[in-house]
């Protein structure tokens, strides 16, 4: 197969180790380290580093960038790592170079990326949100089939914290009684660090920055998205064609407490408000309901998520709580025997008869480090992970769903988990399941 069609395909047959089955390959490393390449150089990617930085498990091999400069100065710190601008590249040239991959590009790039690792029998780290379309979800939970051996974890790292782990333990082992509801609800939206004003539009195109490859960090985009530091390089996340805006950005980091407690099955239903549909800028004050099925383990019939933005949250007067203030980026899950309040970086709070329980017996948890446990299991470990991809599109699937739920204000889609498909509105099929790609970065089949 030739380079040229393998940058058309996104396709390339492996040859020597990278043909390794996975478990086979974990035997060629028991006494080596775990060769590592990073997919994005900048932002989150600069986390994975320092957190694996002196791990004597695995080294940093190769790096790609569409930012030339900012990836040369990043592989300037690992002497005799290798560099590609196109990740294609690295897969059709250097495919025996590396083991396991690292993806910390924007949402639109996960799915290609991640299906051609996967196709290659690399192990990987994924960022969250997974995936940026519903379809997607079907497209990796096919693949993981597949590879049953490949070893991969989801970047919501916040669910190693000792608090986080701790709420974990008392919902599962139901402290509080049987679950009825659940609050979360994330930060403002609004333009800042992350984020562009809601319903914003790119803005006027600006030259682009030297030693920027513009097209290739277009991608998949099958329209043309003019440059400027609007959208590059951290405010893509507000934008409908490249990010999930706030829900789908915090989902994974607030909507995991749920699925790793309980056995929650895939939501049947999502209804979300807002002022006016999301357009080319994600929309605010976007305020949703996911419907599960309930029964069995839960109190209700039916278990129900209430999922919002901008801060918006309950009246804890309406729910027996006491007055208080509390900020951005919070689950509460209210069940029988009591309440359960976490904010993402671990604050935990116990509530019972409607006033906070200062002595709640906490259950005892194992450290865990994020990364360095899924470089372990890369190399033949059976370390207990987080997020492999078979949990962590699960996560994503209620975030996704609440995201494009805003292109209908008010409708009620009706889920089909299983055909990912609403089987009650054709249009918002044909509209908010799945994009086209652009010919060559389409996700390639497994």
């Amino acid at each position: 197969m030739t380079r040229r069609t393998f940058l058309h395909n996104g396709a390339i047959l492996t040859a020597g180790i990278a043909a390794l089955s996975p478990a086979a390959r974990a035997q060629t490393n028991q006494n080596s380290k775990l060769r590592i390449y990073q997919i994005g150089c900048q932002g989150i990617g600069e986390l994975q580093r320092s957190e694996l930085k002196g791990y004597d498990k695995c080294e940093f091999v190769g790096f790609s960038d569409v930012d030339t400069k900012e990836m040369d100065k990043v592989a300037a710190q690992y002497p005799g790592a290798w560099k590609e601008v196109d990740y294609r590249e690295a897969f059709a040239n250097r495919v025996n170079d590396f083991d396991a991959v690292i993806v910390d590009v924007p949402d639109f790039h996960h799915c290609p990326i991640m299906l051609t690792a996967l196709k290659h029998n690399k192990h990987m780290y994924g960022q969250k949100p997974l995936v940026q379309q519903l379809d997607e979800l079907r497209m990796v939970k096919e693949a993981l089939k597949k590879k049953p051996e490949i070893v991969t974890q989801m970047g919501n790292q916040r669910a190693c914290i000792s608090g986080r782990m701790q709420a974990v333990g008392m919902l599962k082992k139901g402290q509080l009684g049987k679950p009825v509801e659940a609050y979360v609800w994330t930060g403002a939206v609004e333009r800042g660090h992350y984020f562009a004003a809601p319903w914003s539009d790119y803005g006027p195109a600006k030259p682009v920055k030297e030693g920027m490859n513009w097209d290739l960090w277009k991608g998949p985009l099958t329209d043309d998205i003019p440059y400027s530091d609007e959208i590059h390089p951290r405010r893509w996340r507000a934008f409908w064609a490249t990010g999930g805006g706030q829900l789908a950005d915090w989902g994974c980091h607030l909507l995991d407490l749920l699925y790793f407690a309980y056995e929650m099955p895939s939501p049947e239903a999502v209804v979300t408000t807002t002022i006016k549909p999301a357009t080319t800028g994600h929309s605010a004050y976007n305020q949703s309901t996911i419907t599960y099925p309930g029964g069995g383990n839960f109190a209700r019939e039916k278990f129900v998520v209430h999922y919002n933005d901008s801060a918006i949250q309950p009246s804890f007067a309406a729910l027996g709580l006491p007055a208080m203030k509390v900020g951005a980026n919070y689950t509460m899950v209210v069940c029988t025997e009591g309440t359960l309040l976490l904010q993402a970086d671990g604050d935990l709070k116990i509530f019972r008869k409607g006033m906070e329980v200062e002595d709640e017996p906490m259950p005892e948890i194992t450290r865990h480090n994020h990364w360095r446990d899924w470089v372990d299991n890369c190399l033949g470990a059976k370390k207990h992970l987080w997020t492999p991809f078979q949990i962590g599109v699960r996560i994503t699937e209620p975030a996704l769903l609440a995201v494009k739920a805003t292109r209908y204000p008010g409708e009620e889609l009706r889920w089909d988990g299983v055909a990912h498909r609403f089987f009650n509105n054709d249009k918002a099929n044909k509209e908010i399941i799945a994009r086209e790609y652009r010919t060559g970065f389409a996700p390639p089949t497994v």
